[in-house]
């Protein structure tokens, strides 16, 4: 006897073929050679109407481009010779990639360079732009500028950019994955300022598996989530930030200060000779042990310098973590220590007595 499909269920699978079928031709690649002098901005505007669009990029197009329009993928085959080169870079909005209103864009495999920025994102946010094995690299100010932007960059490097490698601002949030970040060089239109990343009010960070050399954070007003990550400088949370940071490595200082707080699970940290991190003004900082990233037993204790504490701030030691060096309490500070023998100098904190 031959099965009948129920009317709806027969209505469903049309359906659904004939979506397949559309998403199957909706697509629409177009080939930009930058070697013959081909413009990805022109293969933008003659393929306005398709409904999603595809450009595989092969060598380095001189221009600065700017996208506006949704659905997009940008391709190259490998960042060291496929890209975008700047061809002005005076202005904030000179980037080499300005992906402005857009929604649904991809930056895949391709060296953005030369500009006053990299890449800028404004107003990019369903659901982010997404970075991927890209390169962001010798521009003037940044490697990239987000503003009331989502940006998820995947294996992705940002490197010798004038003053920062990031700048997130305006409500927005880089989320990287096996990322690396290193040397800005501290000489551009910005003047001396030089961080790896500056994360502006009400704005985020997410950073797992990721690396920053000769360069750290810079945090006002910010949430700065860290897990598995190397930071190559010093980490300041001002005006309110919120730092956590998980098993991970500092290779600069700490600073805390205006009431922001720091929970620092399964962190080391080595510098020069050691100095005190600073809290100050209402602040705290948590320091314990971290699970391993795979789950279980043994914890990963924390091993932090000392800490100068001012101005009611406060401080806590859990577990099996240690602090290489004192705690020195100031003007109403104070600090807990589960176990005053895990400071390795002195403490004049009322709830941190040395034994």
């Amino acid at each position: 006897m031959r099965t009948r499909l129920p009317i709806l269920g027969v209505a469903a699978l049309l359906l659904a073929l004939n979506i397949v079928g559309a998403n199957a031709q909706s697509a629409t690649t177009v080939r930009v050679n930058c070697n013959r002098r081909d413009s990805i901005i022109d293969a933008i505007e003659r393929h306005r109407n398709v409904q999603e669009l595809i450009v595989e990029i092969e060598g380095m197009c001189r221009e600065n481009v700017i996208l506006t329009r949704d659905r997009v993928i940008l391709r190259g085959t490998s960042p060291a010779t496929d890209g975008i080169q700047a061809v002005a870079n005076t202005s904030q909005i000179d980037a080499a990639l300005w992906v402005r209103g857009a929604h649904l864009v991809t930056v895949e495999n391709l060296k953005l360079t030369g500009g006053f920025t990299g890449l800028l994102a404004t107003d990019v946010n369903t659901p982010w732009l997404t970075l991927i094995n890209s390169r962001l690299e010798s521009n003037s100010a940044y490697g990239m500028v987000l503003e009331n932007s989502l940006v998820l960059g995947q294996d992705t490097v940002l490197h010798d950019n004038g003053n920062s490698s990031a700048g997130v601002f305006a409500g927005s949030r880089l989320q990287c994955v096996r990322c690396t970040m290193s040397d800005p060089r501290g000489t551009g239109p910005l003047g001396s300022i030089r961080n790896n990343i500056i994360v502006f009010q009400d704005s985020s960070i997410l950073l797992t598996e990721t690396t920053l050399i000769n360069g750290g954070i810079g945090g006002t007003g910010a949430n700065l989530l860290l897990i598995d990550s190397t930071i190559g400088g010093n980490i300041g949370a001002a005006q309110q930030s919120h730092l956590n940071m998980t098993r991970g490595q500092l290779n600069g200082l700490l600073q805390v200060n205006q009431n922001s707080g720091a929970i620092l699970f399964g962190v080391s940290q080595s510098a020069g000779p050691p100095s005190p991190n600073v809290v100050d003004d209402s602040s705290f900082v948590k320091v314990g042990d971290a699970p391993p990233a795979s789950g279980g037993p043994p914890s990963i204790p924390s091993s932090l310098f000392g800490f100068n504490l001012r101005n009611f701030s406060n401080f806590s030691l859990f577990q099996n973590s240690q602090i290489n060096g004192n705690l020195n309490c100031q003007q109403g500070a104070n600090a807990f220590c589960g176990n005053p023998a895990k400071v390795g100098g002195t403490s004049n904190c009322g709830l941190c007595p040395k034994p």
